[in-house]
């Protein structure tokens, strides 16, 4: 019986690099570290909070603001996973080696991967390519092969980190020139994710050269860029992109952003509100929305904003102090 493949996630450590689940949990335990300095969140604890995710459970009322926040990423990372899964068991599969007969025509697309697969000179990359401010695009200083494409793509391999938009471009590129199936036949010569590519393409071309820019992370274009809108698709991912740039928003709160957009917002958020029992402090509640009544005998505490509801001025009050 065929074992099934590991899912493979956006690593939470490395920018729009693609990282088996495995991996993913022990990297979340770095990047809780980072996020949340404030609270130890152990391997363990993310281990236990997967598990729940998967049997579409939330957490207690009694888990940390943190681990909420924590539990909403990995969320959205999971559906990200679960999309681009389904994405690739819906291809055809492409054998890295093909041999051809002198009948058959040759795949240009496969000779032209040969051409740069045996030695690639990187160092004139630059004179054939504008790679712009930030490396934000890739751009034909003059005329060009398509094998140039090839080779920007393979350029752009070794500077994954930071050179996606090369990637994209040359995808976006060789597609356009009418060549068939370039991903697909890219990431099996080259041995890369297909969601990876396809990820960096679709960036590219819902946000050609001049509409980029250098001082948006890679992974905004890339979150709203691979979004399905519908009809208004151009118009709703162009409106993300100037709230990002406006709101100076993080990729978390883009992707959150672009889930609201498409109705995939349904999740209990982690607000929550205390009613203390003043009378018997262990008939409290926390709850995760306003209740409809509040007695005498208890007091409503936003535990988000720090306030208290006084019923007498039907108004919210801030604390006085903080700790």
């Amino acid at each position: 019986m065929k074992k099934k493949p590991e899912l493979e996630l956006f690593s939470p450590t490395q920018e729009g690099i693609i990282v088996p689940l495995s991996k993913y949990l022990n990297q979340m335990a770095e990047f809780a570290k980072a996020e949340w300095p404030g609270i130890s969140i152990s391997e363990t604890h993310i281990k236990k909070a997967w598990a729940k995710l998967q049997k579409n459970e939330y957490l207690g009322d009694d888990a940390p603001d943190e681990m909420l926040e924590m539990y909403e990423k990995m969320s959205a990372d999971s559906d990200m996973a679960e999309e681009m899964a389904e994405e690739r068991l819906a291809l055809p599969v492409v054998e890295a080696e093909v041999e051809l007969t002198e009948d058959e025509p040759v795949n240009e697309s496969l000779a032209l991967v040969e051409s740069v697969k045996q030695g690639l000179e990187l160092s004139s990359f630059t004179t054939k390519f504008d790679i712009g401010s930030g490396m934000t695009q890739c751009v034909p200083r003059g005329e060009v092969e398509m094998k140039d494409w090839v080779a920007a793509f393979a350029f752009g391999l070794t500077l994954e980190s930071g050179a996606q938009w090369i990637i994209g471009d040359s995808v976006v590129a060789l597609e356009n020139a009418g060549h068939d199936d370039v991903v697909n036949q890219l990431c099996a010569n080259f041995k890369k994710s297909y969601p990876t590519v396809s990820g960096y393409a679709r960036a590219c071309r819902a946000f050609p050269a001049a509409k980029r820019d250098p001082m948006l992370p890679f992974t905004v274009y890339r979150e709203i860029g691979n979004a399905n809108f519908g009809e208004d698709s151009a118009k709703k991912q162009q409106e993300l992109l100037e709230a990002a740039k406006n709101e100076k928003l993080s990729s978390t709160e883009v992707r959150n952003r672009v889930r609201n957009e498409q109705g995939k917002d349904d999740k209990p958020s982690g607000h929550r509100f205390l009613l203390l029992n003043v009378g018997n402090f262990s008939n409290s509640e926390v709850l995760r929305s306003m209740p409809q009544e509040v007695q005498e005998h208890q007091l409503l505490i936003d535990l988000g904003d720090k306030s208290w509801f006084d019923p007498a001025e039907g108004e919210w009050m801030k604390f006085g102090k903080e700790a």
